[in-house]
């Protein structure tokens, strides 16, 4: 007997009731292509598919099946709009997923059809779920790109939600960097309007962001707290959350780092059974190989290689670079412990590769070209305002004069208005010149950061050419080397690794000053007690080659300074004296009191600097680097730091040297009495 259609619909919408409680098998597909095949409109087939994908949605396992319907009711729809929304849907529960890649796919086709429509509450809500599904995948620059977009718009249109999800993330981008301070301001920026908003989702994921900061400070009771405060808040509010899993493995990492395993071991459970109640195949993946390292931890093998063998599986298939980079390393361990020495190897060798493919020196400079694009943003924001106001001004002031003019008939009136109107146009002129001036200086400034960025990333090449021909002649001769032979290789591994950080932590510090990302703290600052401070650190190289440094600063010389960052620059000032000096020199640090200022100059009896290389020893696009007396290796960045550093505490810094005699550099410091 043939049922009627209305009749049909019907069956199918009970069926969907039944699969959502658990008593039942899937709907069948023939009943679905039957009924859709008896709807004339497309329009008809778009709800009815659009009703069954809601119902499979209802229950997290079947999230898969919902795409499949979401995906069937795109082939009807014809309105733009709607189509965006169901690519976008379709991108967030393959996000829910794990499927990071393909979220990307839809992701990228809502963000063009809500382009042409113009509609900027979604673009902002697309821009960030790109951002996050990039994250997901390890691609931090790309994350940070979408990022910084979405909440320029969210910002645009007031959307404070909005604005502090993304701080959040932001947030994260930062931590990976390990600029946890940084990311913290983020964090807390985004709480505070959570608060105020009084989102209680936004208010447990700016408490599990801060957590994971002070996690990242190695403060982990703080850590803890925080992670409790929004797991408990999370809880209050929805104890079948999507996010639970996400709270219980920051949890159990923290218990983990502080060596209660057992309370770790419980979370992690916790956090597993969460993670397969939403079906979430990347939050599977993380819960199992934190099992895995846990149980590696007290020494259980079998249970642990079951469990990171599951997660790098998934990982691999799902392209979770970081967590596949994760998984080679612990397997390397689990093959060490087991004996299997040349398997750990390949895994070690596997996850290096990795690692240095997530981390290289591409990805820190694009991440800097992001920072800068984006202050420059900023900039360029204010200049567009500050023109807009002196438009502004300029109407104001023509009304003004036609209406004076019309209504004023004294003539000293008169002349008042046309003082005032002169005077005005001056201001505005010296306005626009000042504008043009600033414009001109930054583009100076970025083509000069331009040609510095290109000599640093010369500069990382040669050591990392080194590492790479060392690390090839061991690996392929190493049966042939002698034990000697092979420490000599080691140790040539361990200096060029230490100068390429050296220079890499100069580049950051350097990078913190021109972001305004360093604070610095103005009080009373002892040169002598810093001194003796500096010179202890530095005393193993100066008796390594026999120098005698001799501190002559007076006790209670006290200057108006941050005590941070002139110890930078007393600790790069004495350490390049001690390099640049012959065995058996002399180093002496010494500070005078002149016209209200502190006079602060380490002098060496070293080899001297040419009036050549001294024009060009502070400029940022001028590369100075050589070795020093013993063949120790400089980073030519030092110089340009202190440089930053002391005319940021309002001092200035020369040097006077004669080549073959030695050299003097001096800079100046406000006297504590004077400020």
């Amino acid at each position: 007997m043939q049922l009627p259609k209305d009749i049909k619909i019907l069956f199918i919408i009970i069926g969907l009731a039944i699969v959502n409680t658990g008593y039942s098998q899937d709907i069948s597909a023939d009943s679905v292509k039957e009924i859709l095949a008896e709807t004339k409109h497309d329009s008809g087939k778009v709800k009815i598919l659009l009703q069954i994908a809601r119902s499979y949605n209802l229950n997290s396992s079947d999230r898969e099946k919902s795409v499949e319907f979401y995906s069937q009711a795109l082939q009807f729809e014809t309105n733009n709009f709607k189509r965006a929304v169901i690519l976008d849907t379709i991108g967030l529960y393959n996000w829910q997923l794990g499927n990071f890649d393909e979220a990307i796919v839809h992701y990228n086709e809502a963000l063009v059809l809500f382009a042409d429509l113009k509609d900027s509450t979604w673009l902002g809500k697309v821009n960030n779920n790109i951002a996050s599904a990039n994250w997901g995948l390890g691609n931090s620059n790309e994350a940070l790109k979408y990022y910084q977009e979405g909440l320029k718009i969210r910002r645009a249109i007031n959307d404070l939600k909005g604005v502090s999800n993304i701080q959040n993330n932001i947030g994260l981008i930062y931590q990976d960097w390990g600029l946890y301070d940084d990311a913290l301001k983020w964090h807390n920026e985004a709480l505070g309007i959570a608060m105020d908003l009084r989102e209680s989702d936004a208010i447990t994921y700016s408490y599990t962001n801060v957590g994971k900061c002070y996690e990242g400070k190695k403060d982990l009771d703080t850590a803890l707290y925080y992670y409790e405060k929004g797991h408990k808040n999370l809880v209050a509010k929805d104890k079948n959350s999507r996010s639970i899993s996400f709270c219980l493995t920051n949890i159990g990492g923290v218990y983990s780092k502080m060596g209660e395993l057992d309370s770790a071991l419980v979370k992690f459970k916790l956090s597993l059974i969460h993670a397969i109640r939403i079906n979430n195949k990347n939050r599977i993946a993380i819960a199992e190989y934190n099992l895995g390292k846990t149980y590696l931890e007290l020494n259980k093998i079998d249970s642990a290689n079951l469990l990171i063998n599951a997660s790098y599986n998934s990982s691999q298939q799902n392209n979770y670079n970081s967590l596949i980079k994760d998984n080679q390393f612990a397997l390397a361990e689990i093959e060490e412990k087991k004996g299997n020495i040349s398997n750990a190897l390949k895994y070690f060798k596997s996850a290096s590769a990795l690692k240095d493919t997530i981390f290289n020196k591409e990805k820190i400079a694009k991440f800097t070209d992001l920072q800068i694009r984006y202050n420059q943003e900023h900039q360029l924001q204010e200049n567009i305002q500050l023109r807009q106001n002196n438009k502004i001004q300029e109407l104001t002031i023509q009304e003004q004069k036609f209406l004076n003019g019309v209504l004023i008939v004294l003539a000293i009136l008169i002349l008042i208005i046309l003082i005032f109107i002169s005077k005005s146009r001056i201001s505005f002129k010296k306005l626009n010149t000042r504008l043009e001036k600033s414009e001109k200086e930054l583009l100076a400034t970025n083509a000069n950061k331009d040609k510095f960025f290109s000599i640093i990333a010369h500069d990382l090449k040669g050591p990392f050419n080194g590492l790479l021909g060392i690390t090839g002649i061991l690996e392929s001769e190493y049966d042939q080397l002698s034990s000697k032979e092979i420490k000599e290789m080691i140790l040539l591994l361990k200096r060029s690794s230490l100068n390429t950080y050296e220079l890499l932590e100069g580049l950051l510090q350097w990078a913190q000053t021109q972001t305004d990302r360093m604070e610095y703290k103005f009080e009373s600052t002892d040169i002598y007690e810093n001194s003796i401070k500096v010179i202890e650190l530095l005393s193993t190289n100066a008796n390594n080659k026999k120098i005698r440094i001799e501190n002559k600063v007076n006790k209670n010389t006290l200057a108006f300074a941050d005590e941070k960052s002139t110890a930078t620059v007393l600790r790069n000032l004495i350490s390049n004296a001690i390099k640049f000096t012959e065995q058996g020199g002399v180093v002496k640090i010494e500070a005078k009191n002149i016209a209200g200022e502190i006079v602060v100059s380490v002098s060496d009896t070293g080899i001297g600097i040419s009036e050549k290389n001294r024009e060009g020893l502070f400029k940022i696009d001028v590369h100075y680097s050589t070795t020093g007396t013993n063949n120790e290796v400089g980073t030519g960045l030092g110089l340009i730091l202190c440089k930053e550093l002391v005319e940021k505490n309002n001092g200035k810094i020369w040097l006077e040297s004669e080549l073959g005699k030695g050299s003097t550099f001096a800079f100046t410091l406000p006297n504590l009495n004077y400020s």
